[in-house]
């Protein structure tokens, strides 16, 4: 393409630290957000396009971004940090209706001017409203973790107060390290505080220590950055890949060593109970029904807007209740029951997207973060404390191939519905136009 500077007058008024400066805004903006490097990437380069740079080069971590940008021969590199990881499905959404519909001619001040108006619209779901979405979404997926009525209800408490408090913190700048440990020590006394005062009073539940355990810290679960992971190991972005990685290893692997010290100190025992069956279409409609509230609640939690909630929910029940049928009747290996179910949440996600402004990612993730194999990675947690390496090595290596085949599964999903994820396109070529086919891309 040519690589002459820019025409317009305005924008060459503009110094290319000036627009640098609005590049890295935006970047830092979608990872802000939860964005994975593949979309900050092409995000940065239609905006670059847009603004009258003629190249532009950037390296994406989990926290920070590095771009050296051209305008004809003149370049400039600049470097641009935001310590904030989380997840906010709803901006992700409005950042990226904003980027497509930039076009060539503009000026640095008008990107800047529109990313701010972005941020004021800023909507976010009130407080109680999180507590009850994550205490909900937990005791569904204590449910399919085996656990019933009485566990399912120790766990919604468990888990509401363990958000409550990391809702808190977090308003105050906490360390999430320190943030993970307290909730799941709170989250896990709860739950077993409930328990034994059930059991003084009598209550018949079923003994589902583990399942009620894992469930009552699942909302500390990363399942965003854990799925913008494996889509950035996926497409090559290593670096991304393995800083969220190795973010999400931090906290899971501080939730539940916390988890195991509670049980130890109290002296609990935590063997899996064999759970009585439910008749064959009780259990599949409550399967689906728990899969739903699941999965609409972690979509809560994302601060995804109620029909993006809606949406990934309906997906992630029919996937998820599909993938435990066929487990069950034909003995389809559990990776391979992941993978296709994430690969079908990925398809309607996409179809869902292009009839919509929202996102892939904010359908796609909540409804494979059910999923996510919460119970034998804590079993591996207690081989590994226990002594027993070889137990915990085969346990590990289970879940590591579960959480890949959700990687897998949304990967193809992509390769099958998008051309930007069949072809390996390399971001650091602007594109020649900003039209509809580089709009699909982003």
């Amino acid at each position: 393409m040519d690589d002459q500077p820019t025409n317009n007058p305005v924008q060459s008024q503009e110094t290319i630290a000036e627009k640098i400066h609005c590049i890295l805004m935006l970047g830092t903006m979608l990872l802000a957000c939860g964005a994975g490097a593949y979309r900050v990437k092409a995000a940065m380069s239609r905006a670059a396009k847009a603004i009258g740079l003629t190249k532009l080069e950037s390296a994406v971590s989990m926290t920070d971004i590095t771009v050296t940008a051209w305008r004809g021969k003149e370049s400039y590199t600049s470097f641009g940090e935001q310590r904030r990881v989380g997840v906010n499905a709803e901006k992700l959404d409005r950042i990226m209706q904003a980027v497509a519909q930039l076009h060539e001619g503009m000026t640095a001040e008008q990107l800047r001017v529109i990313l701010q108006e972005t941020t004021k619209r800023d909507r976010h779901y009130g407080l109680w409203t999180t507590v009850f979405a994550s205490a909900i979404a937990c005791a569904g997926f204590c449910f399919l973790n085996g656990g019933r009525i009485v566990e399912c209800t120790c766990v919604f408490f468990a888990a509401g107060i363990g958000q409550l408090i990391r809702k808190l913190l977090l308003g105050r700048g906490i360390a999430h390290f320190i943030i993970w440990i307290l909730c799941a020590v709170a989250s896990t006394m709860v739950y077993i505080l409930l328990l034994e005062i059930g059991s003084v009073g009598g209550l018949p539940y079923l003994i589902q220590y583990e399942s009620g355990l894992i469930s009552s810290i699942l909302y500390l679960i990363p399942g965003f950055p854990l799925t913008t992971a494996m889509l950035d190991f996926v497409r090559n972005d290593t670096q991304s890949a393995l800083d969220r990685f190795s973010y999400c290893i931090m906290v899971i692997g501080s939730a539940g060593v916390s988890v195991w010290i509670v049980v130890h100190a109290l002296n609990w025992h935590v063997d899996a109970a064999v759970v009585p069956p439910l008749p064959f279409w009780t259990m599949t409609f409550l399967r689906l029904l728990t899969s739903f509230v699941a999965a609409y609640g972690f979509a809560v939690l994302f601060n995804a807007p109620w029909k993006v909630c809606a949406a990934a929910a309906v997906a992630g029940a029919f996937a998820n209740t599909s993938r435990l049928l066929l487990q069950e009747n034909f003995h389809l290996p559990w990776q391979l029951g992941v993978g296709l179910a994430a690969m079908l949440v990925g398809i309607v996600a996409t179809m869902v997207a292009w009839k919509t402004s929202h996102s892939r990612v904010s359908l796609s993730v909540p409804g494979v973060v059910i999923m996510i194999p919460g119970v034998p990675f804590y079993r591996g947690l207690v081989a590994l404390n226990e002594g027993n390496f070889q137990g915990a090595i085969s346990t590990f290596a289970e879940v590591f191939f579960v959480i890949m085949s959700i990687g897998f599964g949304l990967a193809i999903a992509r390769v099958l519905m998008d051309d930007g994820w069949r072809h390996d396109m390399d971001t650091s070529h602007l594109p020649e136009t900003l039209g509809s086919d580089v709009r699909d891309a982003v």
